[in-house]
């Protein structure tokens, strides 16, 4: 006569193993593709002509910054993290394009990470991208202006509206052209 086979059932404990190993993985795979991880640098930039999301933010120096009192100014925003490998990468070009344009634009850095404290980025700030405002994203500009990784860069025109977006690492080959759409709007 053949032999049933028994259907073995799991524990409680196999059960939860089981769960946390697939949070653990979910997890993971959420950290490796959707927390600030850098995409690459695309060559041709894009070009709108959108009007930029008005914000107000305070700066880790207690100066509130509000974008619609930049009025007839170019306004670059890079969003980072002090923890982005690729945004300490671009901090040269970062800082070229402060030396070239010094008071003629005004540079704003938005930390997206919420490990940055005002401490942190203060340093940051003071070592490596002297010049620049720093700032938390502590009410969800990033989203309103749909950033997906960073470093992403914003130039916004003169009257206020996003001529220039770039996504990921900015590479010394893309360097000159991000000087350029500055330079054109200046």
């Amino acid at each position: 006569m053949p032999r049933k086979k028994v259907k073995r059932k799991h524990s409680t404990f196999e059960i939860i193993g089981l769960a946390a190993i697939g949070i653990f993985v979910v997890g993971i795979i959420w950290l490796a593709f959707f927390t600030g991880q850098p995409q690459t640098q695309s060559q041709t930039p894009t070009t709108t002509s959108k009007l930029a999301p008005d914000f107000t933010l305070t700066d880790v120096d207690g100066k509130t910054f509000r974008l619609s009192d930049q009025q007839g100014k170019v306004v670059v925003v890079e969003f980072m993290q002090t923890t982005c490998e690729y945004c300490k990468e671009q901090e040269p070009r970062m800082r070229e394009l402060r030396s070239r344009f010094s008071s003629q634009v005004v540079m704003v850095m938005i930390s997206l990470n919420p490990g940055d404290t005002e401490e942190i980025l203060r340093q940051y700030r003071d070592q490596n991208l002297v010049g620049w405002m720093a700032i938390r994203d502590t009410s969800g500009v990033s989203k309103a202006y749909n950033v997906q990784g960073t470093p992403t860069i914003f130039i916004i025109d003169r009257n206020g509206y996003i001529s220039y977006q770039h996504v990921g690492f900015t590479d010394a080959d893309s360097a000159p052209a991000l000087i350029s759409e500055v330079s054109g709007l200046v």
